[in-house]
């Protein structure tokens, strides 16, 4: 009886190894498409529902309040400091003119997360907003998730600009208007 040499016991076994892990990788990407996903889907419902009530407080006031958990502490931090500026100003509009969550045009009759892409602890899905039973083509935000602790949390919105050339994205427009903000006295 003759025994593989140990090279060959070793090269077997670095096979077997590598093959997989790369096979765990394809399933790990496949769970955090489907988890963000989850992640995003839930969000949307239940902001879809918050914006069919009757409130003074705006949809997105009202989710950084009442799940602040939901976004990143910087998101939170200028949605709220938007919030708070715009009661300063009382009547005088000095908020983005968006829903910050679901894009210029607003909350329509339902979401519907598209593409979903994921890298690293990123997830990138794109949102489209549902108005009469029509889903818009070109998604209307795309919604930047991070993996924080094991629960996805939102980041950053991405929009398209009027002539779909140029995206901007909800924390450089609220770093812009906080300049503004200063200069009119409003900070």
């Amino acid at each position: 009886m003759t025994f593989p040499k140990a090279s060959t016991c070793i090269g077997l076994c670095l096979c077997l190894t590598l093959s997989s892990s790369l096979s765990g990788q394809k399933g790990q990407k496949r769970d955090s498409n489907r988890s963000c996903r989850e992640a995003v889907t839930a969000f949307y419902s239940w902001y879809r529902t918050i914006s069919s009530m009757r409130n003074p407080v705006s949809e997105s006031d009202r989710a950084v309040k009442d799940r602040p958990y939901l976004f990143s502490s910087e998101l939170v931090w200028r949605l709220r400091e938007q919030s708070e500026v715009q009661d300063r100003a009382g009547s005088n509009l000095v908020r983005l003119d968006i829903d910050p969550f679901s894009g210029p045009d607003g909350i329509g009759d339902q979401f519907i997360a598209g593409k979903i892409t994921t890298k690293n602890d990123r997830c990138w899905a794109r949102i489209h907003v549902v108005w009469d039973g029509e889903k818009h083509e070109l998604p209307d935000v795309t919604s930047e998730l991070a993996l924080k602790h094991g629960h996805w949390i939102f980041v950053n919105f991405y929009y398209l600009s009027s002539d779909l050339k140029q995206a901007w994205n909800l924390l450089d427009a609220l770093k812009e208007a906080r300049k503004s903000w200063m200069a009119d006295g409003l900070l």
